[in-house]
């Protein structure tokens, strides 16, 4: 298994960030006294340095109150998103994996992921049929196994796939 690299699409902060994370009070320029909504208890979150100019402009947060606070576009990359305090984020935020598979087509695009445990979410027919015929009726309960068996099933259909610790 590979590990799980982060492509910056933002989709995770721009779902759940607002229902994550709520600022209580800025405690200076850039650090920030925070709550988690859903687990309790506060944590300090500090911008850091390299982000202090992008954090400043805040007016496509503001048109996306779900996205969490801290989450900003990165200047000149198009659909790139960073988190502006990442090295202060709370453990919830540190624990989140977007997805547990990546599955690519022969031609090398993405096309689909494998999200929570076992849920494909994919726009390829082919794929969906594939996983539909070949996956979904695996009966293993060892996760380990289970994704052996989904790389080999979707390997001889002509995907790639990268599973994540």
């Amino acid at each position: 298994m590979t590990a799980f690299e982060c492509t910056l699409c933002g989709k995770c902060c721009m779902h759940a960030g607002g229902e994550l994370i709520e600022v209580e009070k800025r405690l200076t320029g850039r650090d920030f006294l925070c709550r988690q909504k859903i687990v309790g208890g506060t944590f300090r979150a500090r911008v850091e340095e390299r982000f202090l100019d992008i954090f400043r402009d805040s007016s496509e947060n503001d048109a996306h109150p779900s996205w969490c606070p801290f989450l900003r576009s990165l200047p000149g990359e198009k659909e790139k998103y960073v988190c502006t305090v990442h090295n202060s984020r709370p453990l919830v935020c540190r624990s989140y994996t977007c997805c547990a598979m990546r599955i690519f087509a022969g031609d090398g695009r993405e096309a689909g992921k494998v999200k929570g445990r076992r849920s494909l979410v994919t726009e390829d027919a082919a794929l969906r049929r594939c996983w539909e015929e070949g996956v979904a009726p695996l009966k293993t309960d060892n996760d380990v196994a289970w994704r052996s068996e989904v790389a080999a099933v979707l390997g001889r259909a002509g995907y790639r796939v990268e599973a994540y610790e």
